[in-house]
């Protein structure tokens, strides 16, 4: 699988990790989470992991399936957000236990940069799901989860940094391109239709 840049419009890590699902509200879907190595795959193009991360198989055996749950759980937790209204306290629930889960192993290390916090653990992908529940404990504490919008061709959410609040589309590039060719078909065949 090749994570192309479109995979990263949503400009935050845990809108990201939600849109690795392919048209979260209308069929098909398709999960780009196939296994293991996708999740690695996907957190390397992300910059959350080394590009040349490796499985080394002492990896927990439940950690892909905690990580598709934990997707779907940051989307139950996320898409109200999008229509101005609240997650249900189940899911901030589940999400805190979650975030408690991931807390117990963390730890500060050492950077070339500085410091950085981060999960003491040899299982990447347990390691990109953190940086998800971490990325999305971000947003939940800043006044600014008005701006998370669900695009309106393919579902994908996305952070709306700009200045008016008026970004419709994950990607211009695809979705909106998609949306305005519709326009414009739309436009034309009401221009040619028969006038009674």
């Amino acid at each position: 699988m090749n994570f192309e840049p479109v995979f990263f419009s949503g400009g935050m890590t845990c809108l990201d990790f939600c849109n690795t699902i392919d048209h979260l509200h209308t069929p098909p879907q398709y999960d780009f989470f196939s296994d293991r190595a996708t999740i690695m795959e996907w957190g390397g193009a992300a910059g959350i992991l080394p590009t040349t991360a490796q499985d080394l198989g002492n990896s927990d055996p439940h950690s892909f399936q905690k990580a598709l749950e934990t997707r779907e759980l940051l989307i139950r937790l996320l898409t109200p957000f999008s229509r101005s209204q609240a997650p249900a306290d189940a899911d901030v629930a589940v999400f805190n236990l979650r975030l408690q889960e991931a807390s117990a192993h963390l730890a500060i290390l050492r950077t070339p940069h500085g410091y950085k916090i981060a999960l003491e653990t040899h299982d990447p992908v347990e390691q990109v799901t953190y940086e998800a529940i971490r990325s999305a404990t971000d947003l939940l504490l800043t006044k600014e989860k008005g701006r998370v919008r669900q695009c309106s061709e393919c579902g994908w959410l996305f952070y709306d940094a700009t200045r008016n609040r008026s970004r419709r589309w994950c990607d211009m590039g695809t979705c909106g391109n998609r949306a305005k060719a519709r326009r414009h078909y739309e436009r034309v065949k009401q221009q040619r239709a028969p006038i009674d």
